[in-house]
């Protein structure tokens, strides 16, 4: 019976953990762009973020990230963009607000969206075709044409690099 407790207060512990990192990754997510890392620490929220890992770190920034500085190179050499300072990941710390950056009101998501489903309207494409039309990384890339694939805004065919992204037919 002990041993059943154990994992019980076991199970709970972990749920927790993940309860404050989920916790820790939307303050970051929701912080206002001005916000610095001092202040990030030295809120309630410190001792989770501290917790978080360099990926959950970086994705949770992913929103205050420019449009045309997002595509950069592994072995890029970290400089400053105007508004605040990037690192070699990519990720830009105290910078202006997104939409600042763009000046379009919609979503960098919402503009992807459409600036994908325009270049597939016209003929297929493949992936990397694509990556040069709406100018976003291969890996992002991938993971947007796996969720309209899912949801049936697109559809493809071939296998492996002779895959074409289209429209579906009807």
């Amino acid at each position: 019976m002990t041993e059943i407790a154990q994992l019980f207060e076991s199970a709970l512990r972990q749920n927790r953990a993940n309860l404050l990192r989920k916790a820790a990754i939307n303050t970051v997510a929701k912080m206002p762009a001005q916000t610095t890392l001092h202040e990030l620490l030295s809120s309630e929220a410190g001792t989770s973020i501290r917790e978080l890992t360099l990926h959950e770190l970086r994705e949770a920034l992913t929103g205050f990230v420019p449009a045309a500085g997002a595509r950069r190179s592994p072995g890029a050499a970290s400089h400053s963009g105007p508004g605040g300072h990037t690192s070699h990941s990519g990720v830009t710390v105290n910078a202006a607000t997104p939409a600042a950056n763009n000046a379009s009101p919609e979503s960098r998501e919402a503009r992807l969206y459409r600036q994908i489903i325009d270049a597939v309207g016209h003929e297929p494409k493949t992936i990397g075709q694509l990556a040069k039309v709406v100018d976003v990384d291969v890996v992002e890339l991938r993971g947007y044409l796996a969720w309209m694939k899912k949801m049936g805004k697109i559809d493809s065919t071939g296998r492996a690099r002779a895959t074409r992204y289209h429209l579906p037919a009807g």
